[in-house]
């Protein structure tokens, strides 16, 4: 840490930090264009230009790093005459959209306006086709283009598609699709990055444009929220104007994505205001009719009624049922879109109320093969390690039944990137060749259903060149004599007999991950959806602990679930065996807890336990209402 100065203010700043770094951090602004902080620092439009005693010239603030006792001076009347004169250079070849459209509230707009930079020889004539790409979520106008390569960087460095690029020379110089005529034949896809950062409007969301205008429509509010779509939990911020979604825009101080979206969060939300959506509750007329009424064959019409009357017609429906069937007659879903507190809540409505276990939601159908074999190797069912951790720390990295880039594609950018900007020793199993593997150091193509077979092999390996952690497997394992046994028999031929994956192949995975650790093994719903999950994942829980590649950073095991609360979900105890924290329905100690936390035994309807049987699963709902 040392001091500077900074506009006659003292301000502090570590070895490494810029002028600008420094002066942001003391609360004095430095106008910026080509400049982001998720970006790698160009200092190509000068608007940062600042005076550094001593310093026989003006320097960018972004690309200059802080020096002990240096004095800067951000906003003298040379600096401000040299922004405005950046300012002015680059209107030369900026175009607003036509006459009498408004004009947009850009980052470049509000500098203009902040320094009265003008049109040096009047609005230029537009040299490009207002709408020149034909992409359909996002309107390219590179009249407004003022070649800050923010676009091109991010497309590089974030989302690692390598979309954009500089074309031509001087001032015939401008940004085109590299790898095709348009953003979608150059491996576009759509995530929206190149857009969110632009600070000119030369890229845009077409979802921001007010209807035959081009400017933007400025929210009456934004809602902070989550993605309701893969398990990756991306936050999000949604512009709202009339209660109807103008467009999602991500933030900068999330850890989950910082300003990273997919194509589905950032444009995926028209479903909000569809005609189709309901918005109020409907009940058949019957059950409005007098209660002695009986069910007519056609099932009568839907009507709309308030909420409390719908909640009553459940309540009452719930209670009869209950009366004349029994509570195991009534089942209740949960669900991985809900939150931790309606998840609790539905199973404490099934278990409390109407005492049944017959509770359950879709990570019978995704997942629960992973809790239960993570529950068996650990105690515990859930990713061992955050994202960040994985993609910032991990040496390599083992994806199996994993379509990252789709499944999960804000970790897939940070796996993309993790390859090109660390190096990252990428190891991808799957049949098929996913996008993913353009990216890995090894692609192991293994027949459908030999994923155990496939591990065994590579575990085998490992023992029979002693690249095993021997005191982590001494201190922390248990049964490693049986292990060993059972391994021995996956010999490298066997393996490639039962796989189809050379016996080669199998030596250089063995050795990549082996050599390069901490290793992080990610799977997804490509091995849990098997006959075979749960041994699946207990062969990965295997992998990590022969490794040694538990309890570190960059390390452990990491199944990315099909939906934002998967795990909440179960945690909860919205489980047919367990109730929150995994505690057994048969447990008598979990038993006696539950019934007095939850007062089971003092109600005026009758006195009752919590049953201690475990529920139908989803699918045998679905089978014994049938």
């Amino acid at each position: 840490m040392f001091q500077l100065t900074i506009d006659g203010r003292t301000a502090d700043a570590q070895a490494g930090q810029t002028i600008l770094d420094a002066a942001r951090s003391s609360g004095i602004e430095i106008p910026t264009l080509c400049y982001h902080r998720d970006l790698s620092a160009v200092g190509s439009c000068r608007l940062c230009l600042v005076e550094v005693e001593g310093a026989w010239h003006q320097v960018p603030a972004c690309a200059s790093l802080a020096e002990p006792g240096m004095v800067v001076h951000t906003a003298s009347e040379a600096i401000v005459r040299a922004r405005k004169f950046v300012l002015e250079s680059l209107l030369l070849h900026y175009t607003e959209p036509g006459a009498g459209q408004p004009t947009q509230d850009t980052e470049f707009m509000h500098w203009v306006r902040h320094y009265g930079a003008q049109y040096p020889d009047g609005i230029p004539a537009p040299r490009y086709g207002r709408d020149s790409d034909p992409h359909p979520l996002i309107r390219v106008d590179l009249n407004q283009c003022i070649l800050c390569t923010r676009c091109v960087r991010v497309c590089e460095e974030v989302q690692g598609c390598f979309v954009w690029k500089l074309d031509q020379r001087g001032v015939d110089t401008r940004i085109v699709a590299g790898m095709g005529p348009t953003m979608l034949e150059a491996g576009c896809e759509s995530c929206g990055a190149c857009a969110a950062y632009c600070p000119t409007g030369a890229l845009i969301d077409r979802a921001m444009l007010e209807t035959n205008t081009s400017g933007r429509q400025k929210p009456d509010k934004v809602v902070r929220t989550t993605c309701c779509y893969c398990g990756v939990g991306c936050q999000l911020d949604l512009d709202v104007r009339d209660e109807r979604i103008l467009a999602a825009t991500a933030s900068l101080g999330d850890t989950v994505n910082g300003l990273s979206l997919c194509v589905k969060g950032r444009y995926g939300n028209d479903f909000v205001n569809h005609p189709d959506r309901l918005t109020v509750p409907r009940v058949r007329q019957y059950l409005l009719d007098a209660a002695d009424r009986p069910r007519p064959s056609d099932r009568g019409p839907w009507v709309e009624v308030d909420w409390p009357t719908a909640l009553d017609i459940v309540a009452r429906k719930l209670v009869a049922v209950r009366r004349e069937s029994g509570p195991d007659a009534i089942g209740f879903l949960a669900s991985a879109k809900c939150t931790n507190e309606e998840n609790y809540l539905v199973q404490k409505l099934a278990r409390q109320v109407i005492a049944t276990n017959n509770v359950d939601h879709c990570a019978r159908l995704c997942h629960a093969s992973t809790v239960a074999g993570l529950s068996m190797a650990f105690g515990s069912g859930a990713m061992s390690n955050s994202m960040d951790d994985v993609a910032n720390q991990a040496r390599s990295m083992f994806v199996i039944g994993s379509n990252t880039t789709e499944q999960h594609p804000v970790f897939g950018i940070k796996l993309r990137q993790a390859v090109i900007q660390r190096q990252l020793k990428l190891v991808v199993a799957d049949p098929r060749r996913i996008g993913l593997t353009e990216f890995a150091s090894l692609h192991l193509r293994h027949a459908p259903g030999s994923d155990v077979a496939l591990l065994n092999g590579i575990m085998q390996i490992v023992l029979e060149h002693g690249w095993h952690d021997r005191e982590f497997v001494q201190q922390r394992c248990e049964g490693f004599g049986e292990f060993c046994a059972t391994i021995a028999k996956y010999t490298p031929r066997r393996v490639a007999e039962i796989t189809g994956v050379p016996a080669a192949q199998l030596h250089q995975a063995a050795d990549l991950l082996a050599r390069h650790r901490p290793m992080a093994v990610v799977w997804a719903m490509g091995i849990t959806q098997h006959t075979t999950g749960v041994l699946n994942v207990l062969s990965l829980a295997n992998l990590q602990m022969l490794l040694g590649n538990m309890g570190l950073p960059g390390g452990g095991v990491n199944p990315l679930r099909g939906q934002n609360n998967v795990q909440g979900g179960c945690d909860m105890g919205a489980l047919p065996n367990v109730v929150s924290g995994y505690q057994s329905v048969a447990d008598p100690a979990t038993q006696a807890k539950f019934t007095s936390l939850w007062a089971v035994g003092k109600r005026r309807t009758g006195a009752w336990r919590l049953p201690s049987r475990a529920g139908l699963t989803v699918t045998e709902m679905v089978d014994a209402a049938g």
